[in-house]
């Protein structure tokens, strides 16, 4: 997913302004190893995080 469908499946309105604060807590999540970030800009949950807490 992108930063614009993660704010859309967030229930945040599609605008610049919700977007561009998505992105930078994306980009630390994949530092911290909870997303991988396959292509810049496009993410998505690792195998073996999805479900659990």
């Amino acid at each position: 997913m992108d930063c614009r469908q993660l704010a859309a499946a967030l229930g945040l309105e599609v605008v610049a302004a919700k977007v561009e604060g998505v992105r930078p807590k994306v980009k630390r999540l994949a530092v911290r190893g909870w997303l991988a970030e396959e292509r810049p800009g496009m993410f998505s949950v690792l195998a073996g995080r999805a479900g659990g807490s």
